[in-house]
């Protein structure tokens, strides 16, 4: 694929580079102040202050919100210049900023009822019969709704959850979240292009652990490419290689936020991954890599603000 051309250097393009250069500096300043402030004020008023702030930071970086912008318009099936996608694209920015918001506030306060926050449970009982099985189970979601929210919300049932996850760039950040995480009673396993990171997981689910991964990004390039809004975008297949090699059965996850401040746990009936051979194995593995797609494009499309993608997904 051959690369567009780097833009002008105009005034709007140098504006830009200044606006992502300040970003990114002042992030590992500005996550710290935000989840000590996340902790007394109202989510309401930090809503409106990560408005004025990070939103709007994010949405002057032009390669961010031509991202946003043309990824929702194949959602969407409207032109990136359309008035729906735009406004979609800044609705998303503050589910966003709720996520983290919500997120770090339950995490750092000891006073959250975690049953108070749900208002729909669908599925819970799959994972009291996955738990009961004894053979772990992997709880495949994606970047939509409040994912990181999950662990906290599942330590409700009494399950032993992990999250599987690639660290920040930022170490700051990295660290804040890993703290967040561990607060809100959820193990972190960090991906890396080491195979122990496989045998990882593996072991977390021989101890009966429910392991949520993410299934819409495929960051290391090597998964398969499936029909997607209309075009062909590529997949992780990591999670259903693990499910068949470990016989932990797959369950598509999603916690979704209700527009009042709570939030809808969606728990679907696992995916089978079988095959005895190689070659039944790998049409297995893509059978189910094919309903999982399918799944996420309909949660994606009766939610598209709350799909949280800030590059170019197709590409």
């Amino acid at each position: 694929m051959n690369r567009p051309a780097p833009a002008p250097d105009t005034p709007a393009t140098r504006q830009a580079r200044v606006v992502s250069s300040l970003a990114h500096h002042l992030l590992p300043v500005w996550f710290p102040v935000f989840r000590q402030l996340a902790k007394t004020v109202s989510p309401e008023w930090l809503g409106r202050l990560s408005s004025a702030t990070v939103e709007r930071a994010m949405w002057r970086r032009t390669r961010v919100r031509e991202a946003i912008l043309e990824n929702l318009s194949r959602v969407l099936e409207l032109p990136p210049s359309s008035a729906i996608v735009e406004e979609t694209g800044l609705a998303m920015l503050s589910n966003h900023s709720r996520l983290w918001i919500d997120f770090l506030r339950y995490a750092d306060r000891g006073d959250i009822d975690p049953a108070a926050l749900i208002s729909l449970q669908e599925g819970t009982h799959l994972l009291h019969e996955v738990h009961d099985a004894g053979r772990g189970g992997i709880l495949l979601t994606a970047h939509v709704g409040n994912f990181e929210l999950g662990g906290f919300l599942l330590r409700e049932f009494g399950f032993r959850v992990a999250a599987v996850y690639r660290p920040d760039p930022s170490p700051v950040v990295e660290r804040h979240r890993v703290e967040a995480r561990r607060s809100v009673g959820v193990e972190g396993i960090p991906v890396t292009s080491s195979a122990l990171s496989f045998i990882s997981v593996l072991r977390a689910l021989e101890e009966n652990v429910l392991v949520a991964m993410q299934g819409d990004r495929d960051i290391s390039g090597t998964g398969r490419r499936l029909p997607f809004f209309g075009e062909t975008a590529s997949f992780p297949i990591g999670p259903f290689r693990l499910s068949a090699a470990s016989g932990a059965p797959l369950l598509p996850v999603f916690v979704l936020a209700d527009g009042n401040g709570r939030y809808k746990t969606i728990v679907k009936p696992p995916i089978p991954v079988e095959g005895c051979g190689r070659e039944s194995r790998d049409e297995a593995i893509a059978a189910s890599m094919k309903t999982f797609v399918t799944l996420l494009e309909e949660t994606i499309r009766a939610h598209p603000a709350q799909w949280y993608q800030f590059t170019p997904f197709w590409e």
